[in-house]
């Protein structure tokens, strides 16, 4: 039985729009049209080097994980950055707020990412988002973006507990300017259980680690996808 996050809207606006969707609807272009192979190679393994392969990053299973899991949330409507004078002007033309600003004093001290502007900007948020019991929500960047003009400030929040709703701090990347378009991710929702942990260092066994590598190896194609990899849902 799947776990459930409950969406609650705060306001009737936010209740006839729901911007929060799951991470796999938002694959960018630039990852579906990226080759599967280097050089568009048929052959699997470098003959030179065969625990090497002619796979692309598009084949890293990890990394589309990363892309697809959890929910995101999604602009509602356009956002145009404006350089005025040094300092970015983000405007949108419809009535609902849809970002504000923290002031200077509550994000001094913050370090500014190299390339965004020195202030904090915020996405605001009119939903509630309820995670089962003993569960937290990690709001983060969307993961592996790089190309977004933006980067969000990640938090850990528990969310079955805060019946509020959630906002995201943001920064503005300097060389941008022009228009963020709606549907555009803004924070990928990552659900977190709660537990506690401890670490424990074990020593290292040669034969073991052996063993692990030759099961590893021994499949040529996709082999951490076909022999460990579990499927994770989210609707």
């Amino acid at each position: 039985m799947s776990k459930i996050i409950k969406i609650v809207p705060t306001t009737q606006l936010s209740e006839s729009f729901i911007n929060i969707s799951p991470a796999s609807d938002f694959i960018p272009d630039w990852y579906r049209k990226s080759p599967l192979t280097m050089n568009n190679e048929d052959a699997a393994l470098i003959p030179s080097l065969p625990f090497s392969s002619y796979s692309t990053y598009k084949k890293c299973t990890p990394f589309y994980d990363a892309l697809s899991s959890g929910y995101m949330v999604y602009l509602s409507s356009d956002i145009e950055v404006i350089n005025n004078n040094n300092s970015p002007e983000l405007v949108w033309r419809t009535a609902d707020e849809l970002i504000t600003t923290h002031s200077e004093n509550q994000w001094r001290g913050l370090p500014v990412p190299e390339g965004y502007f020195p202030f904090v900007f915020k996405w605001q948020n009119d939903l509630v988002l309820k995670s089962p019991k003993n569960y937290s929500l990690l709001f983060l960047n969307p993961i592996n973006r790089f190309d977004l003009p933006f980067q969000a400030i990640t938090g850990i929040v528990d969310c079955d507990a805060y019946e509020i709703a959630t906002h995201f701090p943001f920064f503005i990347k300097k060389e941008f300017t022009g228009i963020i378009e709606k549907g555009t991710p803004i924070v990928q929702i990552i659900p977190i259980k709660r537990d506690s942990w401890s670490r424990q260092i074990e020593k290292y066994d040669e034969k073991k680690y052996n063993v692990k590598l030759k099961e590893y190896f021994s499949t040529i194609k996709r082999s951490y996808k076909n022999n460990y990899w579990f499927r994770k849902e989210y609707k």
